[in-house]
């Protein structure tokens, strides 16, 4: 299923490395920060690949770029760890490859040239996860402990830690994903503060350090809407409860509620809302709380 852009962190990745008339430089260097490459947007050839009205799958990611009609990056942002990561990039690479060629020719003697994939998955989520770390098709294997070493279908996505604190190499190679990065940490920090509009505080906090000032000035006076909608702290915690649902970890949602509970003033009532959880779970999960709260300072 198509994963809802609902989340403020999908929308800025889209638009910085996907839509903005700066797109393809920022995709670029992205890319060369990955590689340690210096490609110049004049000597290469970068265009965007969509996978949008796959009919046969419905499967749709972040950012696609086909660079030099040789390489298909696909890109994926992510705020929660999802470790089927790589069967959804089975999904995307087979269907884009479905796109490019005709049937019949796939029944031809003559092979079909393709273009060599690369998966990356860009984590900025709250939990602890290592700066760099490779999630493999075959961890998900049954019983891979009992296989050959090789298998016969693999597919790796590399994935960055590119939250600011983590101090990843690559954010300081592409302005761009620096930006980005600084710019969530800020909304985060935004919420912390309980400032109401924690997106302009961002926006202000970016532009004032000269983070992509042109461009997020822009978004600020004339593309806020269309980027971010009426985003507020309660769509914030309902997007991080989604999430976790959709990502079949339904134990995850009550931890947040959990944590809502210990860390907030926010009503039982809201906090259900958001975690998409009955109230009466939520009460209860307020009263194991005080009895835990009681047994301790007994």
């Amino acid at each position: 299923m198509a994963r809802k852009k609902h989340n403020y962190r999908d929308s800025l990745f889209v638009d910085l490395f996907g839509k903005c008339d700066k797109a393809k430089e920022n995709f670029l260097s992205l890319y060369n920060a990955i590689h340690d490459t210096n490609l110049k947007i004049e000597e290469v050839t970068i265009e965007p690949i969509t996978l949008k009205n796959v009919v046969y799958t419905g499967v749709n990611n972040d950012v696609s770029m086909k660079i030099n009609d040789t390489i298909i990056v696909l890109a994926e942002q992510q705020s929660t760890i999802n470790y089927n990561m790589p069967l959804r990039c089975l999904e995307y690479v087979t269907a884009q490859y479905s796109k490019m060629f005709k049937k019949e020719r796939k029944y031809a003697m003559k092979r079909i040239d393709l273009p060599r994939p690369e998966f990356y998955v860009f984590y900025n989520g709250k939990e602890h996860y290592p700066k760099e770390s490779e999630m493999k098709l075959s961890d998900s294997f049954k019983s891979f402990e009992n296989m050959a070493d090789d298998v016969n279908l693999e597919l790796k996505a590399k994935v960055y830690n590119i939250n600011f604190k983590e101090n990843l190499p690559i954010l300081q190679k592409c302005l761009a994903l620096l930006a980005y990065s600084k710019f969530t940490e800020y909304v985060i920090l935004g919420e912390s503060k309980g400032i109401e509009d924690s997106i302009g505080y961002a926006l202000d906090r970016c532009i004032s350090e000269n983070l992509l000032a042109d461009y997020f000035e822009r978004l600020k006076r004339e593309d806020r809407g269309m980027i971010f909608g009426s985003y507020s702290f309660k769509d914030h915690l309902k997007v991080a409860c989604e999430e976790a649902f959709e990502d079949g970890a339904e134990a995850k949602a009550r931890e947040n509620a959990k944590n809502f509970l210990i860390k907030s003033t926010i009503s039982p009532d809201m906090i259900a809302e958001c975690c998409s959880l009955p109230l009466a779970e939520v009460l209860a999960i307020k009263e194991s709380l005080t009895h835990e709260t009681a047994a301790a300072q007994a």
